[in-house]
């Protein structure tokens, strides 16, 4: 058995720039899961966070055990850090949607895989580790809002706008078709407010000394990473109450339903609430009903944002475009409806991505006729490449007005047009703290989502990601040709004629109700036996 301090361990949360500029993202929202995981560790073994967003990894560290959390479109980087390191005698692990979602794909690429949650996964996993009996699955019990772990702030405080980030719920009780935890089983926890309180508190001792003086947002500002923040409208309320006498600000991701809760919104902004997101993703009802997506009122949508402004509230949302529904005149006439509902500007525009393993990839899959273009990678599953077939329009007149969107929403007309409707009003009731967060995301910090002009957008043919090629392998990394092939190439979805290849119809539901984990994920572990305690690595199979 080894000592928990004689082992390096490694956490990479993966990126890859879904718009293909080979650019970090240091923006205002980092990946949470690494703290997360850091934190279900012993509290002496030796951890470093990699943040790949913040920065490429250090590929001279070396580890004995390498945790990687990945999202489907990231997986070829992640199996690429996955071999580079095997290599170099690390023993690796995958978790994330992809490999709750895929697990029987990912196996042969790591030396263990995570379904479920990391709660109860990531200290067996470490534990097995050390007394040399790692195996190749393993698969989490139901998820114990109790018995959440304080997340290790301080090993990320530096590579984050925001130190003071962690999580007080855990899925949602929405099952909109185009969504990945909808995939995996419906489910929804919420955590004790007391508990979320103490780990805020505990973030604040953690972080302590890692923010220089002038840096007061780091010490003040809560953001929560939850999947949906307002599926429990009282608990949320409670919530509020909790935070209210901690004097930070905050915000994090909720549902339109909570957002017309005009008593819930009062309670939030008087407890320190500047912003809130919302996932509107269309003013097209045909559209919102495909996603099944009832619970946002488009009607509504200028009354819930003005009477959040009201309070003090910033409302941000992002914006699908629906290849199968949407017509080119409908997405062309988006920059108008932005702002008659008051919103002006998109936190993005994407197109609605069928990623494998969701009921909007299956539905489609199963159509006699190819409803996926040809020759798509996984990837191109991001969003921001197109991959499903338009209906109403050709590839060509579909790209061109989403172009033309970006374009639009994304110019500095429509950000000063934003601002100078949100700020008098906000400024005129008293809301410093939200004009300055409204003029820092809107001005100082704006995304960039328009594609550049060499890219398609277009499933198959799209620009190279950069990072494709940054790891910087030996020769002797490879036995053979096609092994460099196996870890190397990108994955395709589709064949030659749009078909989805049989891989990808074999996803695993992992969780059932009430957050139970199906029989059949969990047999996944039970089937499964220890590798040798020895031995190294000789490549996939």
């Amino acid at each position: 058995m080894r000592d928990v301090r004689s082992i390096k361990v490694g956490i990479i949360s993966v990126f890859v720039d879904y718009h293909r500029r080979g650019q970090h993202k240091r923006g205002l929202l980092q990946p949470q899961a690494a703290p997360f995981i850091a934190g279900c560790l012993p509290l002496d073994a030796d951890i470093e966070i990699v943040n790949d967003s913040w920065e490429d990894p250090d590929f001279r560290k070396r580890y004995d055990l390498l945790f990687i959390s990945t999202l489907h479109p990231d997986f070829d980087r992640a199996r690429q850090l996955s071999h580079y390191w095997r290599k170099r005698g690390a023993r690796t692990v995958l978790g994330g949607t992809m490999a709750s979602a895929f697990p029987k794909l990912c196996l042969p690429y790591f030396d263990a895989v995570v379904v479920g949650d990391a709660e109860t996964t990531v200290p067996q996993v470490f534990d097995d580790f050390r007394h040399g009996r790692l195996r190749p699955v393993y698969v989490s019990s139901p998820y114990d809002a109790r018995n959440v772990p304080v997340p290790r702030f301080d090993l990320m405080a530096n590579a984050q706008a925001f130190p003071l980030a962690l999580e007080a719920s855990r899925g949602c009780t929405f099952a909109c078709n185009f969504c990945v935890l909808t995939g995996l089983g419906v489910r929804y926890s919420s955590r004790p407010t007391r508990s979320v309180v103490h780990d805020i508190l505990a973030a604040k001792r953690l972080t302590r000394g890692a923010t220089r003086w002038w840096e007061w947002h780091k010490r003040k500002t809560v953001v929560f990473y939850d999947n949906n923040l307002g599926a429990d409208h009282d608990w949320l309320g409670q919530l509020a109450d909790e935070l209210r006498p901690l004097g930070v600000y905050w915000g994090g991701p909720i549902t339109f339903d909570a957002l017309q809760n005009r008593d819930l919104m009062r309670r939030c902004a008087d407890s320190g609430c500047l912003s809130l997101y919302t996932g509107l993703e269309t003013f097209n009802p045909e559209a919102l009903a495909d996603m099944n997506k009832s619970h946002n009122v488009i009607a509504e949508v200028r009354k819930v944002v003005g009477d959040c402004r009201k309070l003090g509230i910033l409302i941000d949302a992002g914006l699908l475009l629906n290849p199968v529904i949407d017509t080119p005149e409908y997405i062309r006439r988006i920059p108008a409806l932005l702002a008659e509902s008051g919103l002006y500007v998109p936190t993005f525009v994407a197109f609605e991505s069928p990623i494998p393993g969701t009921p909007h990839f299956r539905r489609l899959a199963a159509k006699r006729e190819p409803a996926l273009l040809p020759n798509a990678l996984l990837r191109d599953f991001t969003g921001y490449t197109l991959v499903t077939r338009p209906k109403r329009a050709t590839v060509e007149e579909f790209t061109e007005a989403y172009r033309f969107l970006c374009g639009e929403v994304c110019s500095p007309r429509a950000r000063l047009r934003k601002l100078a409707h949100d700020l008098p009003r906000l400024l005129s009731r008293g809301h410093l703290p939200t004009a300055l967060t409204d003029f820092f995301d809107h001005w100082l910090d704006v995304p960039d989502y328009r594609p550049d002009a060499d890219r398609s957008v277009v499933a198959g043919t799209d620009r190279e990601p950069p990072e494709q090629h940054r790891i910087p392998f030996e020769p002797s990394d490879f036995h053979s040709d096609e092994e460099r092939r196996l870890i190397c190439d990108p994955w395709p979805v589709t064949d030659a004629e749009g078909h989805v290849l049989p891989q990808w119809l074999d996803n695993d539901v992992v969780f059932g109700a009430g957050g139970t984990v199906r029989a059949k994920a969990a047999a996944i572990q039970a089937s499964s036996a220890p590798w040798p305690a020895t031995g190294t690595y000789q490549g996939a199979p």
